[in-house]
């Protein structure tokens, strides 16, 4: 007879009833805190959670939405007085945008995972070249490039982030290596070389100082929640992994909470004691999807490898192209060369704007500028700005005569946000790419705050549609600060997007109706420049 089957018959005691009534408080108990303690394994591998790649296709759905929208993009409608020349039509500048990002892939060697148009690599200096070739063909003078020699260079040749598997996990259960994982850009770091660096992953949410009180890292590696405010640049884990290596964390995995399984190079989110890691958003999300299920008493742990060196010296180019005036001062536009991964807004679309600008102003029927308007497209932005380093150290002639700077950076891309995971009383609700119809919002930068020059921007954007912040920047960065280092006025109007320096930073984003309203802003803009004097601009002379 099996111990199912028997019976009691007897009539329980007082005494027997108490201690029947104790022994089932005490094992409700005992499973209680045993389903507390013990990791949510189910019978399927990774707890039953699905693995980033289950989710890319809603990903890919959610961004066809760029090039088959519901709703179409906002068109641009001309202004009756406008200028029609074709030189400004978006199909135009769009195509040189295409030229560039086609260049850039063609020329990405095999198996190289550090990639785009790097400084001084083979794609940065055909993007000079064809840069220099366009200008010819428009009919600029003194077309040319100039050799940049950069200094070192910290460069990532290979790496790897692995979480470790265990059958406690789920039947099945085998290592999974992140795809998206990609090095915090550490351009000031020695070289690296870290080989299967095994330890047990600790999650200490953004990675503030407050959030760091309640744990322990020696040892560790931590794993950081970065929020986008509302770019990638704007990240909330900017600065702070410094100080969680400090805490003695051994290495560090940031979680970027964006959409798709992109990589990203970022600066600020590193440290120069310890490999640190980005994800992607599917990565990331099911990273800390297993962190929590797996629980407090069996932490996960997570294997790294990392190999960085230094490049002790490297070579680019500049190239410059000129559209003579009729006086001896100068007005710059430049634009830089350089971008990771596909690059197409940052900065392919600034290169397109700056050629389509270079066309329509060297166009032999237009009556020629009052000031010589020199192009430059810049080396090594995202080095140390090497590229406009050496022209203003190679032209003080010019530096001396130039009334102003407009630097064209990542000049339009659609308007985008990623809209998280939202958990509802029925169920959560995916999170989700969402695309607009309109182009996002950009940044004013006059370093000098002229009023003169705030009207052309304010004319223009009201003329063209452009949304811009309200409030105007006067410190510029990038390779415009060293111009304004140089003691010109520098003016610049640049979009911070979602896919700032990522690889979703790709054609699809950027529509030709946007690049256009940009590029007419900036003819705009520099007729208004090139009719004022250097007084009204608020250049002073040097003595």
């Amino acid at each position: 007879m099996s111990l199912a089957r028997i019976r009691i018959r007897c009539r329980p005691s007082q005494r027997s009833k108490k201690l029947h009534g104790l022994l089932s408080t005490t094992v409700f108990t005992i499973a209680f805190i045993m389903l507390q303690i013990m990791p949510a394994s189910a019978g399927e591998a990774w707890f039953d959670l699905k693995l980033p790649d289950n989710h890319q296709r809603r990903s890919d759905a959610n961004r066809a939405a760029y090039l088959s929208p519901d709703l179409a993009s906002l068109p641009l409608a001309l202004p009756a007085d406008a200028n029609a020349d074709a030189a400004l039509n978006g199909t135009a500048v769009y195509s040189y945008l295409r030229d560039i990002v086609a260049i850039t892939l063609e020329h990405q060697p095999a198996g190289q995972k550090y990639r785009g148009r790097i400084a001084g690599n083979a794609a940065e200096q055909a993007t000079a070249d064809y840069l220099a070739d366009q200008m010819r063909a428009f009919g600029l003078t003194d077309v040319h490039t100039e050799t940049v020699q950069g200094g070192r260079q910290w460069w990532p040749e290979d790496w790897q982030v692995t979480l470790i598997g265990d059958s406690a996990y789920g039947n099945g259960t085998t290592d999974y290596t992140f795809t998206s994982a990609f090095p915090a850009v550490q351009l000031e770091a020695g070289a690296m070389d870290v080989q299967d660096l095994e330890a047990e992953l600790v999650y200490v949410g953004l990675g503030r100082p407050v959030d760091l009180l309640a744990h322990d890292l020696s040892g560790k590696i931590a794993v950081v929640h970065s929020v986008l405010q509302s770019d990638p640049f704007f990240q909330s884990a900017r600065g702070h992994i410094e100080k969680i290596v400090q805490a003695g964390a051994i290495a560090v995995i940031t979680v970027v909470d964006g959409p798709g399984n992109h990589q990203y190079a970022l600066e600020q989110v590193g440290s120069d004691e310890a490999p640190c890691f980005l994800l992607g958003g599917h990565d990331g999300r099911f990273l800390e999807a297993a962190i929590a299920a797996a629980g407090k008493e069996q932490p996960l742990r997570a294997r790294i490898s990392m190999r960085a060196s230094v490049r002790e010296s490297w070579l680019g180019k500049n190239v410059l192209g000129l559209v003579p005036g009729r006086s001896d001062e100068y007005l710059l536009i430049t634009a830089h060369l350089d971008g990771y991964f596909e690059g197409a807004n940052d900065n392919a679309g600034g290169l397109a704007a700056m050629l389509a600008l270079a066309q329509y102003f060297s166009d032999p029927d237009r009556i020629p500028p009052e000031r010589n308007l020199l192009f430059v497209g810049t080396s090594a932005h995202h080095e140390f700005s090497d590229g406009a380093k050496a022209f203003i150290n190679d032209h003080p002639e010019i530096v001396a005569k130039a009334v102003l700077v407009l630097n064209i950076e990542h000049p339009s891309s659609l308007l985008s946000y990623f809209r998280g995971p939202l958990k509802m009383s029925r169920g959560t609700v995916p999170g989700q790419l969402v695309t607009t119809n309109s182009q996002g919002w950009r940044t004013l930068t006059i370093s000098n705050g002229n009023e003169r020059v705030l009207s052309f921007f304010q004319a223009a954007a009201a003329r063209y549609g452009v949304v811009i912040e309200g409030t105007v920047n006067r410190r510029p960065n990038g390779d415009a600060y060293d111009f304004f280092k140089a003691r010109i006025p520098v003016v610049q109007l640049m979009d911070a997007n979602l896919w700032f320096h990522s690889s979703g930073d790709q054609l699809d984003t950027i529509s030709p109706a946007g690049l256009e309203r940009t590029t007419r802003l900036f003819a705009d803009v520099i007729n208004g420049i090139d009719d004022a004097s250097a007084t009204e601009l608020g250049r002073r002379k040097r003595k």
